[in-house]
């Protein structure tokens, strides 16, 4: 088999897990990844000549999807005592259903690679 090595990243959430579960998601390694893949897409300012804060974010939820392959997670949004698993593939709308600790791991993932370059 040739390629590169160690292409996926597995990050557990352990204090994220029920007894027996494992909240997990499996990102493509960002060192590998080629540069366009780790854009956050323009968006344009609002009405009022600001940033429309709502589009960024999904925009940086877009890019943060694009990295996912496989995950076990559940839709943070619902109050139930069973939250339904989200389904891939991971998108912007199912990313802002992550608990932030699984936004914010794989942003640490991309900034390892982009602070390695500075």
């Amino acid at each position: 088999m040739a390629g590169y090595a160690k292409r996926t990243i597995m990050l557990d959430f352990p204090e994220l897990s029920e007894e027996g579960d494992k909240v997990h998601v499996i990102i493509r390694n960002p060192k590998l990844v080629p540069t366009q893949d780790l854009l956050v897409a323009d968006v344009p300012n609002g009405p009022d000549g600001t940033p429309d804060q709502l589009a960024q974010l999904n925009a940086a939820l877009g890019m943060l999807a694009r990295l996912v392959i496989a995950w076990h997670v559940y839709d943070a949004t619902s109050v139930e005592d069973d939250q339904p698993p989200l389904p891939l593939p991971a998108t912007a709308e199912r990313m802002a259903k992550l608990p932030l600790e699984i936004q914010n791991r794989i942003t640490e993932e991309i900034q390892k690679v982009r602070g390695a370059g500075a």
